[in-house]
């Protein structure tokens, strides 16, 4: 799939919950987040950058709420990243081949 094939899979773009964010984490296709203020004392929201370079904002939400997704999300997309990485990994020549 490639980065801009998302879209049709998108759909929530404002106001979304947190759990949403969750599973766009979890299905790869969150790059970054921020964490944002809201008006009302101790709420705050989470705007997430997507891959195809798109932005997702989830709803206003009590401030540790928002922790435990941060926590969630940032976790995913760590997951990816090191998933990611094996992919680029290559065995140029094994070991028992150098002793032939």
């Amino acid at each position: 799939m490639g980065e801009t094939d998302i879209s049709s899979y998108i759909i929530c773009r404002e106001n979304c919950s947190l759990r949403y964010l969750e599973a766009l984490a979890l299905n790869g296709f969150i790059k970054r987040f921020d964490i944002i203020d809201c008006d009302r004392k101790r709420f705050q929201k989470i705007r997430a950058y997507l891959i195809d370079g798109s932005v997702v904002e989830s709803e206003c939400r009590f401030d540790e709420e928002v922790r435990v997704s941060v926590r969630i999300i940032a976790g995913y997309i760590g997951l990816y990243r090191n998933k990611m990485i094996e992919k680029e990994l290559r065995i140029a020549q094994s070991s028992k081949q150098k002793e032939e």
